[in-house]
């Protein structure tokens, strides 16, 4: 998708971009054995030169460099290349919770949820978060989140003191794109094929005080805790899947792949029904 992509390039728009798809301009050679025909001359020599720089970036994979001109609700335009190359297990999907709305050292995360390599880790002690997302950090060519840019990354960038700049794409922009808005469960239910939660309506405020039951030495609080950021993470892994389905029917044009919908991965923690009996009996 990348090599049909045009948007990163200097002076082309969302808008002019889908004009060139429909004129039958598809890919970068197509656009470029055109420049002349399209664009005047400076224009034209401008984007040549970022041709070539993209051309590069691709052969080095170098997704950096695509992550850092392709806006929010466009990001996605990478994760085709790396499931063509088999590196779907390399995708981390990630989500936190946390001891509150702040960013540390005002709060904490509480429990972290990362779905990659194959394997669902929730960690939430210190030390095991730590490893947990220095490997994501180092070994995963891509993370996916639900509102990562705006809370998860930036909060985890401060706790941890890790830069965590690799390639990112929040499903929250890119299926607002696509007039899917809402929050995480309201997406997971447009899709039949997702997994629906156990959770039942525990939310993010219900986190916070499921740590603080844990604290407090309620039995099984931890596990509903974990169970909850554990169901948050692994639907997303799903929802991409949904998400690329949506930009092939789309557009048609670029006869994009359509992906079967792959199983959810197992969690092996519950929610406690009487660790719920006293989060909604409890006066906070």
């Amino acid at each position: 998708m990348l090599e049909n992509s045009f948007v990163h390039l200097p002076g082309i728009s969302p808008e002019v971009e889908k004009r060139l798809w429909s004129m039958g301009f598809h890919n970068w050679d197509q656009l470029e054995e055109n420049l002349g025909e399209l664009f005047g001359a400076k224009k034209a020599e401008k984007l040549i030169a970022a041709l070539e720089e993209s051309r590069a970036a691709l052969d080095c994979g170098e997704l950096a460099f695509f992550q850092e001109k392709l806006k929010g609700p466009e990001k996605w335009r990478f994760l085709p290349g790396l499931l063509d190359k088999g590196l779907a297990t390399k995708i981390a999907y990630l989500d936190i919770e946390s001891t509150g709305l702040g960013f540390p050292p005002a709060a904490h995360s509480t429990s972290i949820a990362v779905l990659f390599d194959g394997e669902l880790h929730v960690e939430h002690r210190h030390d095991r978060k730590r490893e947990l997302m220095e490997r994501v950090e180092r070994e995963a060519h891509c993370l996916v989140t639900f509102n990562g840019a705006a809370f998860d990354l930036p909060f985890l960038r401060r706790e941890f003191e890790l830069d965590l700049r690799n390639p990112h794409v929040d499903l929250r922009y890119w299926f607002a794109k696509h007039d899917r808005r809402g929050g995480l469960k309201k997406l997971q239910t447009q899709f039949p094929d997702v997994r629906q939660r156990e959770s039942m309506d525990i939310d993010g405020f219900d986190a916070v005080k499921l740590w603080r039951m844990h604290e407090w030495g309620v039995e099984r609080a931890l596990e509903t805790l974990m169970t909850y950021n554990a169901e948050d993470t692994v639907v997303l892994e799903q929802l991409m899947y949904c998400g690329l389905n949506l930009e092939a029917e789309a557009h048609p044009h670029l006869r994009l792949v359509t992906y079967d919908i792959p199983p959810c991965a197992a969690i092996s923690t519950r929610v406690c029904h009487e660790v719920y009996k006293q989060l909604r009996g409890q006066v906070w």
